[in-house]
């Protein structure tokens, strides 16, 4: 056989050598960003299906779309590489190997993709499982894969999850780290002698929340979080599908070499507002944003669009068919309309919700610079000024990493200043 058939052997770094070593049923790897977590389940995962004959294994991301240009392209290019045991089959993202091992890829973002998953493996189930950005799963999806996890083509069946931390309020942290449920290990991003100079560099920009999460690799909340009561594990919900005569509301914060944000709301016969729709990108023109939201907004009855109040992005939006209201933009009783919503009620739910599949697309730009790449990423790191001796003000947050932050606040001042009455009328059918 051919030098290249093979690709490269992989050898672990220190911190990789006792997790690629342990058997446990449920294996935690979380740390800073770029410390080699994924690498090394990726690596784990080819190995066992190497050293296994017959072995099933499953990797997933939230959405099976996020998986096809993620762990699928990096396992095939990074880990497979030339190796001529493995073949790759594009239409069902799936690793065929020699000795009739496989490994799927999917998604559980909703009942189809659910559906796709559980029929992997078969009546047999999974010999392992591997949950890639596993924060973005609920402790539903984590149950759900764990009870697929009983094929035993080998001696023993392990879960794998890579994460960067989140807040301490997480299930993840709160079950598998504090409740003892995983072997857990910590990586760190100086840890690994593979990042390029310029990706150190960028992490070391980050500051408050970020830094400590993806940085130092702390499960911590914001010190002086403007939103205490945010809790995505409540907030961020499972996607679904719209009742049409429910009001539509969507605002509007602008912004070039800044996010542009465009947000759709929705509110049931309840008054519970849920973000089902985001625009959240950098470098684009307002027009080519207009166009944008009028191709989403087909079909849809927008009872109005509340924006930012420059005059000419708002000319700009209105000649291309997007009318607006000037927002109300109080910072101070905003912020305390949208901590009444955020706030869990008596019948146990809160008046606000995220929809887990609204972004429509991920700026590249800012995902490479580790940067909020929607409203649910700025939400845990919206804090508030210090004052001289260090402490919030509690009176003037952070004007920064905020554009989501506005549009989410003229949004609730439409639906809920003056107790109800709105802030501007609507010109017509939007």
């Amino acid at each position: 056989m051919e030098q290249n058939d093979y690709t490269s052997v992989f050898v672990p770094l220190p911190w990789q050598v006792a997790p690629w070593r342990d058997k446990a049923p449920i294996l935690l790897l979380t740390g800073s960003a770029g410390g080699g977590k994924s690498r090394l389940a990726a690596e784990k995962v080819h190995g066992y299906c190497l050293k296994y004959p017959g072995a099933t294994w499953l990797m997933l991301r939230k959405a099976r779309e996020w998986a096809s240009r993620s762990i699928v392209a990096f396992y095939r290019e990074t880990v497979v590489g030339n190796d001529a045991r493995v073949t790759f089959n594009k239409s069902e993202g799936a690793f065929y190997y020699q000795n009739g091992s496989v490994v799927y890829s999917g998604g559980m973002l909703d009942d189809r993709q659910r559906e796709a998953v559980r029929s992997i493996g078969g009546a047999g189930g999974l010999d392992g499982l591997w949950y890639e950005e596993a924060n973005a799963f609920t402790r539903q999806d984590f149950e759900e894969g764990l009870g697929r996890v009983r094929h035993t083509a080998a001696p023993w069946q392990q879960v794998i999850l890579t994460t960067n931390p989140d807040a301490p309020t997480h299930w993840i942290y709160r079950d598998l780290i504090l409740g003892g449920q995983a072997q857990v290990y910590y990586s760190g991003a100086t840890q690994n002698p593979h990042n390029a100079p310029a990706y150190l560099d960028n992490l070391a920009r980050l500051t408050g929340v970020l830094q400590s999460r993806l940085v130092q690799g702390l499960w911590i909340q914001a010190e002086g979080a403007v939103y205490p009561e945010f809790d995505a594990s409540v907030h961020i919900i499972e996607p679904f599908e719209i009742p049409a005569h429910w009001r539509r509301i969507r605002a509007i914060d602008f912004g070039f070499t800044n996010p542009f944000t465009c947000q759709w709301w929705a509110l049931d016969d309840d008054g519970r507002a849920y973000l089902y729709r985001e625009l959240y990108h950098t470098r684009r023109l307002v027009e080519d944003h207009a166009k944008q939201i009028v191709a989403l907004s087909q079909g849809e009855r927008i009872e109005a669009t509340v924006a930012d109040h420059d005059a000419e992005d708002r000319a700009t939006l209105e000649r291309y068919g997007v009318r607006t209201l000037a927002a109300e933009k109080a910072v101070s009783p905003g912020i305390q309309r949208v901590a009444s919503r955020l706030k869990v009620q008596d019948d146990g739910k809160p008046r606000l919700f995220v929809l887990r599949n609204a972004l429509v697309e991920v700026d590249s730009a800012l995902d490479a610079a580790k940067k909020p790449r929607c409203l649910q990423d700025e939400l845990p790191g919206y804090v508030w000024q210090k004052s001289a001796d260090g402490k919030p003000e509690r009176e003037h947050p952070v004007k920064e990493d905020d554009h989501g932050m506005d549009a989410m606040r003229y949004f609730v001042a439409y639906v809920d200043a003056r107790r109800g009455v709105l802030v501007g009328k609507p010109r017509g059918k939007q």
